[in-house]
């Protein structure tokens, strides 16, 4: 009888463990971003954000799409947007709007069939430089801009290529190449 007892004891803390486990893991999957909604059906986005956080409504837009987004992890910024029924291409024109950012689209250089990749890039903020006014910073601050005038140019000249053409590849590279220069440069200054 006494075997029955703890086997009943057993079954009933797997059977409360399971419960658990299951309530908190539905519980998490709806607040994991609760301030954002997005649906991408047909090559058309729907989109819901309030004071959300640029930087989670791009993975959540990377998950649901399929894009490749790279950003700065100093990004701080939150948007509040609603639109339904746009363009994915609309759609990161009206949320990135005020940012340096390139959007990179696979398919020929006539027929642009869809987004495949995504860059933000941030500016230097003069609040960086600000803190300390040696000529140093000064220098790290001018090759700062220097390379992002050369990131904007290539983002520009990648737009309109294809990014699987051996010219649009050299680009990208590029560009990954000055975002990292410039994001170490950036943590020389502070």
């Amino acid at each position: 009888m006494k075997l029955n007892t703890n086997r009943h004891k057993y079954f009933q803390l797997f059977i409360i463990t399971i419960c658990f486990t299951s309530i908190f893991s539905f519980s998490d999957a709806q607040t994991f971003y609760p301030n954002i909604q997005i649906d991408y059906t047909n090559n058309l986005l729907t989109l819901s954000a309030k004071k959300a956080d640029l930087k989670n409504v791009l993975l959540k837009l990377s998950e649901k799409t399929g894009i490749y987004v790279r950003f700065p992890n100093s990004i701080k910024k939150q948007i509040t947007t609603k639109m339904s029924d746009v363009s994915l291409k609309e759609a990161l024109s009206k949320i990135l709007k005020g940012m340096n950012h390139a959007i990179v689209y696979s398919g020929s250089k006539k027929n642009r069939i869809d987004v495949s990749e995504v860059f933000v890039y941030m500016k230097p903020s003069k609040s960086i430089i600000s803190g300390r006014s040696t000529s140093l910073n000064r220098q790290i601050a001018a090759r700062i801009k220097s390379y992002e005038r050369r990131l904007e140019s290539l983002s520009k000249k990648l737009s309109q290529l294809d990014k699987n053409s051996r010219l649009g590849k050299r680009y990208l590279r590029q560009i990954r190449s000055y975002q990292n220069v410039i994001e170490n440069l950036k943590r020389k200054i502070r």
